[in-house]
């Protein structure tokens, strides 16, 4: 098991320094877990009107490349940035100090601060860390993560509404509510869907009939349906804003947990 840990931290090392560009510059990530630590996912899920190119902090240190909206560090998901494995950061439990920032060229120093807030994080969890909206306004939304295996046969899923403007969001698959009436910010239960089931996610303002226009619907109503993968654990995710346009357009990704 170490062994496949060792080779997941080399492959991690081996995908950031491919991913970065000329200006890009990358201090350490550390995805082998380790008994005894905290594990950290950070999805930057705010939508500037500019998609700016960004660096992730920890406790001031840096330990992202530069990415962009949306995208889940480390590790990935369905229509985001990132790769499509599910790592977590191994970090010291405790007080943590998260910072998001445009960073000056060439370097670590924060250029445009974004974003900075504290939290605690207990020993031998997982938790993902969701930064919505922008500004002043920034969240900062942390939820721990169940790393159960699902029963062969399906994969887990759950919902968070992290459109600032949609004060209670329904989530459908297909023609199947699946959450109802989340708020912004928040996170519905978690849900089971059949291996092989294929169809589109959408979100709807909560009670609006199932038949209306979806605010957003993922994949795109005129691409191919999302199959339903094999003992998976995905975070359903709206982002963007109603009404926006181009990087602010109202969106749906799933977060590989």
């Amino acid at each position: 098991m170490k062994l496949i840990q060792s080779l997941f931290t080399i492959a991690a090392f081996v995908l950031l320094f491919s991913a970065c560009k000329k200006n890009d510059v990358v201090t350490q990530l550390n995805v082998d877990y380790t008994g005894g630590t905290s594990n950290l996912k950070i999805v930057h899920a705010s939508a500037y009107t500019t998609n700016y190119s960004v660096q992730l902090k920890v406790n001031d240190v840096r330990v992202s490349n530069n990415i962009t909206y949306s995208t889940p560090f480390p590790g990935g998901g369905l229509n985001t940035g990132g790769s499509n494995v599910p790592w977590y950061l191994s970090l010291t439990s405790g007080a943590q100090k998260i910072s998001m920032s445009v960073p000056k060229a060439g370097t670590n120093t924060d250029s445009i601060s974004l974003f900075s807030g504290t939290l605690s994080l207990a020993a031998d969890n997982y938790y993902t860390i969701y930064l919505a909206d922008t500004g002043v306004n920034t969240l900062m939304l942390l939820f721990g993560e169940n790393k159960a295996m699902p029963a062969n046969g399906t994969s887990r899923f759950k919902f968070l509404n992290m459109i600032p403007n949609l004060p209670l969001a329904d989530l459908y698959y297909g023609t199947n509510k699946v959450a109802s009436a989340i708020p912004y910010g928040s996170g519905g239960g978690e849900f089971i869907q059949n291996k092989n089931d294929t169809t589109h996610w959408s979100i709807r303002a909560a009670g609006a009939l199932p038949s209306t226009t979806p605010i957003a619907i993922y994949p795109a109503a005129n691409a191919a349906p999302q199959t339903i993968p094999n003992q998976r654990v995905f975070t359903v995710y709206s982002r963007g804003y109603v009404g926006g346009t181009g990087n602010r357009a109202p969106n749906i990704s799933l977060t590989y947990n």
